[in-house]
């Protein structure tokens, strides 16, 4: 009989389930901040205006923390030795089930700690972690019933669909004794990046005996002798395990240099142990996967720890000598190979919550862009614009109004120069009847000129490109003049 004892698919089940907490939990961030400015925008109350824009950036300030807190309260939750309780919640009940269902001749020893995880993700347990994110979101009480409503329709509504995802990545309920399922779910095990090479081996293994009884299930003759391999055999399973790598070709050159160097050490060994090197748990074949499958996501991996990764594999490589090799040396090496995979695929991680965070910051910027545009709407809704003026007001000014939203706040003196210089814009080309008007037109060209190129300069936008739009505003100007109506000059005047 076969047992797991390395919590592989508990440890799944939990990487999947904080994805997609973090995920909803920053989308939960970035709606509670996009309400508290847009009712700033709404609010007549100047001081109510400024309380909704102070905890809109409050919101801002704590939402790394609180994502923190939150995570450390799933964490100990994932810890504790408290089970989920059928009946508490159907979709939940079913994820139980299916988990009760799985075979005990592979997850009887992780059967406590899969009852553990849904509780864990049980609603009760998340609701309970929005006390955790409060003190860092700095929510005042007179906010707290409206964010914990939004909390509820983000997240504790939305756990349905993890439920539904955890369930279908389990092997086939009705299908607990089909080997063909089962040596799907264990190849699925083995695309889980963080494994060390004894889980990785293990489970190799343990698909290795799977691929055996299932290729001899119909053979009464079980006691077949071992022949001893061949060098070919031997020098091919080497080639093999080696070819498993999918990004060579993107590899550095000293990386390549170094699996060159350990792909002969191994090779060397192999001819060595024969029979011995034949069996998946072999030290030098865990090693070896561990570091191929690590480096099929060197694609994914920062510069730097790219740099660090080739460093360590080098001295690792060289500890190996063709003529003094053993068993023993790959031992000795496991843990600090295992260190080195780990700090990568933690750094690979760690990217890609970055990466995420910025797609979040540029759907945030598209969002503004798309409120700009709006505004531009209402200020031009009633008006024939040149195409000029139209690309003008879409294009860099829009960049210039969300340059000082972004940098000094939706309420501030710089922003709201920028929309009075809108304004002032669309008045200026328009043509005038009115002597004053006329007049307050031609005197506005020199401070147009200053503030539009003040704003165009913040936003790198070219000096050549800049003068253009500067000399098409004069040049409708002077259009407009020349179509306003004739009026006689004050007395004072003739």
């Amino acid at each position: 009989m076969l047992q797991t004892g390395t919590g592989l698919l508990a440890d799944r089940l939990k990487s999947q389930s904080r994805l997609w907490f973090g995920e909803h939990l920053y989308r939960y961030f970035e709606r509670l901040e996009d309400n508290f400015h847009r009712r700033a925008l709404s609010a007549n109350n100047p001081a109510e205006q400024a309380e909704l824009l102070a905890q809109q950036k409050a919101v801002k300030r704590g939402q790394d923390e609180a994502f923190r807190l939150f995570a450390d309260h799933i964490n100990l939750a994932f810890n504790t030795k408290r089970a989920y309780d059928i009946g508490g919640h159907p979709e939940l009940d079913r994820l139980a089930q299916g988990l009760e269902k799985l075979s005990d001749a592979y997850f009887k020893h992780e059967k406590p700690q899969l009852r553990i995880i849904c509780r864990a993700i049980a609603p009760i347990t998340v609701l309970a972690g929005f006390q955790q994110i409060l003190v860092p979101l700095k929510l005042e009480a007179s906010h707290r019933h409206q964010a914990l409503t939004m909390f509820q329709g983000l997240l504790i509504q939305e756990l349905n669909k993890l439920y539904s995802d955890l369930l279908s990545s389990l092997p086939v309920e009705s299908q607990t004794h089909n080997l063909e399922a089962w040596i799907s779910h264990i190849k699925q095990q083995l695309a889980e990046k963080n494994l060390s090479t004894q889980e990785r081996a293990l489970t190799e293994t343990r698909l290795q005996r799977l691929l055996k009884l299932h290729s001899h299930r119909h053979s009464k003759n079980s006691n077949t002798v071992q022949i001893e391999p061949s060098d070919e055999e031997l020098l091919n399973t080497v080639a093999t395990l080696f070819q498993q790598l999918t990004t060579r070709r993107r590899l550095s050159s000293g990386v390549l240099s170094s699996l060159n160097t350990l792909q002969t050490s191994v090779s060397a060994l192999a001819l060595q142990d024969r029979s011995v090197f034949m069996h998946p748990l072999h030290p030098a074949r865990q090693v070896c996967r561990q570091l191929i499958n690590t480096l099929n996501q060197w694609d994914d991996a920062p510069l730097a720890q790219r740099q660090q990764f080739e460093t360590e594999l080098k001295a690792v490589s060289k500890k190996f000598s063709d003529h003094h090799i053993n068993a023993n040396q790959f031992n000795a090496v496991r843990e600090q190979v295992d260190a080195c995979c780990q700090h990568l695929l933690q750094s690979i991680k760690l990217n890609d919550k970055r990466s995420l965070n910025a797609d979040v910051g540029q759907k945030r910027l598209a969002r503004l862009r798309r409120k700009v545009h709006e505004m531009l709407d209402e200020k031009t809704t009633e008006l024939d614009l040149p195409v000029n003026i139209g690309n003008m007001l879409y294009g860099p000014m829009t960049t210039i109004i969300l340059y000082h939203w972004l940098r000094h706040g939706s309420n501030s003196a710089p922003l709201r120069r920028s929309l009075q210089l809108v304004d002032d814009i669309l008045w200026y080309i328009q043509p005038h009847s009115n002597w004053s008007e006329l007049r307050r037109a031609k005197a506005m060209s020199k401070d147009i000129e200053t503030e539009l190129s003040g704003g165009l300069q913040r936003i790198n936008y070219g000096y050549h490109a800049t003068q253009t739009l500067i000399d098409e505003l004069h040049q409708l100007r002077l259009a407009a003049s020349g179509r306003s109506v004739s009026v006689p000059l004050p007395d004072a005047k003739r």
